[in-house]
């Protein structure tokens, strides 16, 4: 998206006998993919497959649970406060370190204090265009959502810090020390540096697509794109 032209990249739903599409949603769970691309090294790629989840969540607020790209309008509505935008976002800016992420972070936790805040916790919202509550918390909301948009503010936490030891989350957000030596230049740093270069493990030829420092302070993607994908939502930039 930061070099080529034409309609912004989408990771559709195929059959998978075939490779044919068979639906034209996304939903809320697809979003932990800008993060998985990010654990392979794919920064690049990363960033723009995040820029559609934001521009969702910009026009509601929130992540519909499924999203129609061709109809702009929601096919599931509700939004039970899940993890996986987050923990993208949270990767991305371990990654890149551009504020941008900071302030995607900041949107995410003031929609969650305006819609679905409570007495007593936070609900799941069961329209996320007229912002109506659930009587209900999903466990996985403390146990992921509040992890990574802790961990995204919390520069000094040791899980930050070279410690000569690998961390990897588990599906559920648990974290686990992994006895390789590390792919990166530290724990969460990986992929951001001053020069270019390849980094590899024993196992894999892993293409890290380093980041320069030029980049740090500007919109991690250009800003026709970020518009044309907003526009492609229905939303505004």
């Amino acid at each position: 998206c930061n070099s080529g032209s034409g309609d912004p990249p989408i990771y559709v739903n195929v059959d998978l006998s075939n490779g044919m599409m068979i639906n034209t949603w996304v939903d809320s769970l697809q979003a932990f993919l800008p993060g998985l691309l990010v654990l392979n090294g794919d920064i690049e790629e990363a960033i723009c497959c995040h820029a559609l989840y934001y521009a969702i969540w910009k026009r509601y607020e929130a992540l519909p649970e499924r999203y129609n790209w061709r109809l702009k309008a929601p096919d599931v509505r509700f939004y039970p406060l899940r993890p996986e935008f987050i923990e993208s976002t949270y990767l991305l800016y371990r990654a890149t370190k551009n504020p941008f992420y900071l302030n995607v972070g900041r949107e995410i936790l003031d929609s969650l204090d305006r819609h679905a805040k409570t007495e007593c916790g936070y609900a799941s919202l069961h329209n996320v265009l007229d912002k109506t509550q659930e009587d209900r918390m999903e466990s996985f909301f403390l146990s992921e959502t509040c992890k990574y948009l802790y961990l995204l503010f919390d520069f000094e936490n040791p899980l930050h810090k070279s410690s000569g030891m690998l961390s990897v989350f588990t599906t559920e957000g648990h974290l686990l020390p992994v006895n390789l030596k590390k792919p990166w230049e530290s724990d969460f740093d990986f992929c951001y540096a001053g020069t270019t270069g390849n980094k590899t493990t024993s196992k894999s030829k892993r293409q890290c697509e380093f980041i320069p420092l030029e980049r740090r302070f500007s919109l991690p993607l250009r800003r026709d794109y970020l518009r044309q994908v907003h526009e492609m939502v229905g939303g505004v930039t």
